[in-house]
């Protein structure tokens, strides 16, 4: 966007100079107007990456807390006007400490990674993965209601379970959900329900 702005300037400023006004043109022309355009780049790249970091967790490359409560107001205003649910998932790995004690740290980082691709690849377009902290993982999900959510996240265990079969045995992850707006309207509200729910099924395990 930056870059386009520059070269569109420069452009401009060609024209009107050297064309419109018929002003001598010199090969320092070029120059300014690559270390313009380099600038611009430049600055462009760091914007992005600030922007990325800023919603972005840092380890698993899914989306942070601020941004999955951003996320869910805004989706929960098209659910109203649809007149449609929308799902609250909470994710826990279930022995996440052994895998760091077994296989190490550094392996259990890669097991976060692998669950934030398992995650991305079975969601919907529409729908938004976040790493809550640790190995919990929050996941709203478009046009889930009561009716559907059970086989819903039966689908998601079974996705995460067969992503990670090769490189770490028996992962599993316990799993609660709530429906806006019939569990809650506001975010915390749909989280703590999520969150009491995936506790109850985590006891099973």
């Amino acid at each position: 966007m930056a870059t386009g702005i520059v070269l569109l300037f420069n452009i401009i400023r060609y024209f009107y100079y050297h064309q419109y006004l018929a002003l001598p043109f010199y090969w320092t022309f070029f120059v300014l107007t690559a270390l313009f355009l380099s600038i611009a780049w430049w600055a462009g790249k760091q914007f992005d990456k600030v922007k990325y970091l800023s919603e972005r967790d840092p380890l698993t490359g899914a989306y942070n807390r601020r941004t999955v409560e951003e996320h869910f107001h805004k989706a929960a205003k098209i659910s109203d006007i649809k007149k449609q649910s929308l799902g609250v998932i909470m994710l826990d790995l279930n022995k996440f400490k052994e895998v760091n004690d077994v296989f190490g740290h550094q392996k259990g980082d890669e097991l976060l990674m692998q669950v934030t691709t398992a995650l991305d690849t079975f969601v919907g377009k529409h729908d938004l993965v976040a790493r809550w902290g640790g190995d919990e993982f929050v996941v709203v999900v478009d046009n889930l209601n009561e009716d559907t959510a059970d086989n819903y996240v039966k689908e998601l265990q079974q996705a995460i379970t067969l992503k990670n079969a090769g490189n770490f045995p028996n992962v599993e992850a316990s799993v609660g959900y709530a429906i806006y707006p019939q569990h809650g309207k506001s975010f915390q509200k749909l989280v703590q329900e999520a969150d009491a729910y995936m506790y109850r099924d985590k006891k099973e395990h």
